[in-house]
């Protein structure tokens, strides 16, 4: 790993970093570049970092007794994760999606120390982890939504916002659709389905396979709250087989779990390094 200079980010996409926050030493954290599917961590290897996405972009996943993915977040500049269990071991896998990916790591138990003692600092975390609770909640609700054309519009809200694209903005999607697919807990000729109807309406168009533009948000926020009636073929089949759709709602039910077990550990965080700041004598 390299030293991890001030304001270390992407050239595309920034995101407010630790290494912004008043009285963070530069000196504690290091940064180190990615290739593609490249592992940042491993599920069940020990926390010893904090990290935080300076450019490009990364999935956090877990992998079912079957052999199948669940992807559990997008991972993009600015992202502090990597905040581990109860036994100090990741719950998830982390790797890189892109060729560009820097990551700063932050050793766990001097940032803890350093959030003990700054109070910019605690506040700067707290809102990171927030942030990633926030995130993961929303997931629950979209999973929860059984239309497949709901949970694809609510995804690209999402990655419009979190890239910060203005109307009518292009978005350049990092995941390919197996990806999506992996993250919506859907089939990914479902996912495929669903995009080019959402083209079909008008409401996105698509620059190549990667790179899509919000034509319409307003009807896209519609189809994302299922307020807009599907086109009838693009329903789930009522002849698709009962064992893939029980073993898709098994998944989504597992994913769930995982996901609520983070938020609790993400809300323990945060209400520690709250109580710790205010604690401090003003």
């Amino acid at each position: 790993m390299e030293n991890l200079p001030a304001n270390s980010v992407g050239p595309s996409q920034r995101g407010a970093t630790l290494s912004e926050a008043p009285g963070l030493l530069s000196s504690l954290g290091n940064a180190r570049r990615f290739r593609v599917r490249e592992a940042v961590y491993l599920c069940n290897e020990p926390t010893e970092f904090w990290y935080q996405v300076m450019s490009g972009s990364g999935r956090r996943y877990a992998m079912t007794s079957d052999g199948r993915r669940q992807i559990i977040e997008f991972l993009v500049p600015g992202d502090l994760f990597g905040f581990g269990g109860p036994a100090n071991k990741h719950l998830f896998s982390v790797e890189a999606i892109t060729g560009d990916t820097t990551v700063g790591a932050y050793s766990r138990r001097s940032l803890e120390r350093l959030v003990e003692s700054d109070p910019g600092v605690a506040r700067r975390v707290r809102e990171l982890v927030l942030a990633s609770i926030a995130r993961i909640q929303a997931r629950v609700v979209t999973l929860g939504r059984t239309s497949a054309l709901a949970r694809v519009s609510t995804f690209l809200l999402e990655m419009a916002d979190r890239f910060r694209a203005g109307p009518g903005s292009t978005i350049i999607l990092p995941m390919s659709r197996y990806d999506i697919a992996d993250y919506l807990c859907i089939a990914v000729e479902t996912v495929s389905r669903a995009l080019t109807e959402l083209r079909e309406r008008g409401v996105v168009h698509f620059g190549d396979i990667r790179s899509v533009q919000i034509c319409d948000r307003c009807a896209l926020e519609a189809l994302a709250e299922g307020s807009q009636p599907e086109k009838p073929d693009a329903r789930p089949s009522a002849r698709a087989p009962l064992e893939w759709r029980a073993n898709e709602a098994r998944g989504r039910d597992r994913n769930i779990a995982r996901m609520t077990r983070e938020v609790r550990l993400g809300l323990a965080l945060a209400e520690r390094n709250g109580e710790t700041v205010a604690s401090r004598p003003g």
